[in-house]
This record gives C-alpha cells, structure tokens and sequence, in this order.
C-alpha cells in the first residue's frame, strides 16, 4: 500500500505531461508573435481595451514562451528521471523557475552567450517581470543584474558612456532555444519507442 502514489505526483512526475503543457504554451507564443496588428485592433475595441494592443500581445508572447521554455526543460528531466538517466542527485523535476538551473538539470548542450543570457531573461519573466512593476526587494534585481550583466551586449557612444543594447527575445530566438530542449526530449524517450 505504501507505493501508491497521488495523482498529482504522478503528474509531476510525467514526460507527457509536461510536454503537452510545454507544446500548448509554445503554440499559444506563437500564436501571440504573429496575430495581425489589424485584427488586434478590431479586438482591442470589441473588448474596450484603453492600451496598446501591441505592447500587450508582445508582453504575454513573452510570459508564454517563457513558461513554454520551463516547461520544455522540465519535460527533458522528468524524461531522463523515468529513464533513470538523470545526475545522481536529481531525483524529482525541482519546482523552480531558475531555467538556467533547470538547464543543467536536464543537462542539455551548453547555450551560446545570447541564448544563455535569453534564459535568465526567461527566469526574470517567470519570478517577476511578466507580472509586476518591480522585483521582491531592491537587493534581488541587484543579483539577477549582476547574473545578466556578463551576457549584455555593451555599445558606447562618443561621451564614452556604456549604453546596454537590449537583448532581442522574439519568436526566432525562443524557439531556437525550444527546440534544442525538444530535440534532446525526443532523443532520450527513444529509448522507450
């Protein structure tokens, strides 16, 4: 009697499960990264929306493919778990938003510097950003910029300041970063088809 386990931790255990939620999430970026700007329109008015419909769709592209990215991760782990191919002391998919954690976790191929820092962008999305003006606490935005800092592009203009040019995160630069997760989530499962 003692091996039952709960419905849900069967759930937070699942490949599947956190594919088709990863895969919903990622199809529902998508979605928001391409909706004609007309359209957007039409329904900002139908809705007596006051903002910018732009702003707002490109807002929660980012929220989605940001949970698209945990999930897709999370989705390798729980894979190499069941296969019982995960580091020894990864046990059970961490209920975390730390991608970059949960990259190495999943220990998928090392990202270059742009991609790398797009997941700690992605991290912040998830812990705050897509949701609220502003972090916990100042000392937390110190140390998340402090972690961004390394990977941000630096141009500097003739007053010999340093202007940090933001990272782009569109749809090109999430799913290129999906797909290594999804292309390594393929190859592990193989083993059970």
């Amino acid at each position: 009697m003692d091996d039952l386990i709960s419905i849900h931790e069967m759930r937070r255990r699942a490949p599947l499960h956190f594919l088709a939620k990863a895969d919903n999430s990622r199809f529902s970026a998508y979605v928001l990264w391409h909706v004609d700007c007309d359209y957007l329109a039409a329904v900002a008015e139908q809705a007596s929306y006051g903002g910018t419909p732009t702003v707002s769709t490109r807002e929660a592209f980012r929220r989605e493919a940001a949970i698209a990215l945990e999930l897709i991760i999370k989705a390798v782990i729980a894979q190499r778990i069941e296969n019982q191919q995960a580091q020894q002391h990864i046990t059970r998919v961490r209920p975390t938003h730390n991608l970059p954690g949960l990259w190495s976790d999943a220990r998928l191929p090392k990202l270059p510097d742009p991609d790398y820092h797009r997941l700690l962008i992605a991290k912040s999305i998830l812990i705050w950003s897509g949701r609220y003006a502003a972090p916990k606490s100042d000392k937390e935005f110190e140390h998340e910029r402090a972690l961004q800092e390394p990977y941000e592009d630096i141009v500097s203009n003739n007053s010999n300041l340093k202007i940090r040019r933001p990272r782009s995160f569109g749809w090109e630069d999430f799913d290129r970063i999906y797909s290594i997760a999804s292309v390594e989530f393929w190859k592990s499962r193989k083993i059970f088809d």
